[in-house]
């Protein structure tokens, strides 16, 4: 990464122009190499995506998330993004999936969300900002992906890419446009650029996306902390939050509420204690996950932890089990449990740390299952005749903090090219910036959260409408919870008319498309309407 030296002020009124999205072009380094983006490898089409080969199959997934982008953001300035496959770590059970980031960053006193003079901002942002090329004949963001994602055994068990642009990962297949959407928003600036380790600043100097970042155990913002304290504040898992207005506002549409238990006897100990969600289990609720405590006993060695069958299952049956994280999986546990007749189960952590969330998958659990942080596990412990019944929290949300400002990923050890630079893995629904992608993602139609935080460091946000090859709808391109159906639209008709033979087929491509988005009432009958209108009428059009 090079650095520039502090850019004179420009004006500000390039910021407050009419919006009309930017242009993100894509710089296919495979070209020519029959390999990655250039794979003439035959492929039939599929969710979406006409290709014919396995290299043009993947330019069209960037190409779709290229529009994607450009037409939630606004830049006069083209914003050039190098793409290639290399072959990335990867084994068995872990690999990376891809990397991207600003090839350089300047300093300067251009931004009017933090006219910070000495902030650094990647280059893109500034040039959308200053209105001109400040890094003629370079690309802006260099990205990569793991080439060794082919069937191979050695890598992730022979996973594979999916293509598609429907958002219908096949099970076992990773979706190669969510990753790419992630990839392509690291580079726009969804990174910092303060030392993971030391917690330094790139070259002494605040960046921008760091001074929207706030550790809640030391009571500071970033800027404020010394090289020591921001190290710490690195590895402070859930303690490190971003202070951005937008984001903050948006995950309180976006998040789902936390849950807690409610405790309802003994008198003495009645309250509301947060609980984590679990993917073990049906999902808890009030009708299935109330009733009487039992702590788990399976008389053997930490007799809590319910690694063995349970010595105390006449007492278990029918009843909550209570029992400590620690010596065996969640999955046993848990099965143990159900095997001695629990209807529900909460884990306690052994640790100090947030509440405790179980994962797991195991088709197997057919009760549902909380976690507690290891306060609240001992204090249930300590109590006689404890009872209680599984609520949402009716002020806290998932992988925020109370002050509902959403969290960063800061695990006790640091995680190189994860930590800081996403937000954590507690958010609830997903997001698509958290360091690893998830099924659940729809990255073809849903920003979630990074629209908002890229309006926090101070990007230009298109309002000017989805376009149908130049042809406005009037359907914004995302809403304040990052759906972006109308970005989506502009997407889809880029590649209809790219792949299309002949008007007819650009219509229908078109229309089909909205009328799914319709149908999943992501766009109203009106506005499916504006799209079929401009489906008739621009075809032949440019895209800007």
């Amino acid at each position: 990464m090079n650095k520039r030296l502090s850019l004179l002020a420009l004006a500000l009124g390039l910021a407050c122009a009419p919006a009309f999205a930017a242009d993100l072009v894509v710089v296919n380094f495979d070209q020519g190499t029959g390999a990655g983006l250039d794979d003439p490898t035959p492929a039939a089409p599929e969710g979406g995506n006409p290709g014919l080969s396995v290299g043009e199959q993947r330019r069209i997934v960037y190409q779709y998330a290229a529009r994607m982008w450009g037409a939630i953001l606004d830049s006069d300035v083209p914003v050039y993004v190098g793409a290639r496959f290399t072959p990335l770590t990867c084994t068995v059970n872990s690999a990376v999936l891809g990397s991207a980031g600003t090839t350089q960053v300047f300093r300067g006193s251009f931004n009017p969300v933090y006219p910070f003079p000495d902030a650094w901002h990647h280059v893109a942002l500034t040039e959308a900002l200053i209105g001109f090329d400040a890094n003629p004949g370079t690309v802006d963001i260099n990205s990569n992906f793991n080439s060794r994602l082919n069937g191979d055994p050695a890598c992730l068990g022979g996973r594979g890419w999916y293509y598609g642009l429907d958002g219908q990962t096949p099970a076992g297949d990773i979706n190669f446009l969510n990753v790419v959407m992630h990839e392509i928003a690291h580079g726009l600036g969804f990174s910092g650029f303060t030392s993971v380790t030391t917690g330094a600043p790139f070259s002494g100097y605040t960046d921008i996306y760091s001074l929207n970042v706030f550790n809640n155990t030391l009571g500071k913002q970033y800027p404020l902390m010394t090289n020591t304290e921001r190290a710490a504040s690195m590895r402070d898992n859930g303690n490190t939050v971003w202070t951005g207005p937008n984001v903050t506002a948006a995950a309180a549409q976006v998040l789902e509420p936390r849950m807690a238990v409610r405790i309802t006897a003994p008198s003495a100990a009645r309250g509301l204690l947060e609980a984590g969600r679990s993917t073990l289990g049906p999902v808890a609720e009030y009708y299935n996950f109330r009733g009487k405590v039992v702590v788990a006993n399976d008389g053997t060695g930490t007799t809590t932890d319910a690694c063995e069958p349970l010595a105390n299952a006449a007492a278990a049956k029918g009843n909550i089990v209570l029992l400590d994280r620690g010596n065996c999986t969640f999955n046993q546990k848990v099965l143990n449990a159900q095997a001695a007749g629990a209807t529900a189960v909460l884990i306690a952590d052994n640790t100090v740390a947030p509440t405790l969330a179980p994962g797991g998958v195991e088709p197997g659990v057919t009760i549902p299952v909380l976690g507690l942080s290891q306060a609240d596990g001992a204090a249930i412990k300590a109590a006689t005749g404890v009872a209680l019944y599984a609520q949402q929290h009716p002020t806290l949300r998932d992988g925020a903090d109370a002050a509902g400002r959403a969290r960063l990923y800061a695990p006790t050890t640091v995680a190189q090219g994860s930590t800081f630079s996403h937000f954590d893995t507690a958010l609830n629904p997903n997001a698509l910036m958290e360091p690893s992608i998830t099924t659940t993602l729809r990255g073809e139609l849903d920003v979630d959260l990074t629209k908002a935080l890229f309006a926090d460091i101070g990007w230009p946000i298109n309002t000017s409408g989805a376009r149908v090859l130049g042809c406005p709808t009037g359907i914004p391109t995302v809403d304040p919870t990052g759906v972006a159906a109308g970005a989506a639209v502009e997407a889809n008709a880029e590649i209809c008319a790219s792949y299309s033979s002949n008007q007819n087929a650009f219509r229908s491509c078109v229309v089909k498309h909205a009328e799914k988005l319709v149908a999943a009432r992501l766009l109203t009958k009106d506005e499916g309407a504006r799209v079929l209108y401009c489906a008739y009428t621009a075809y032949g059009q440019n895209a800007r």
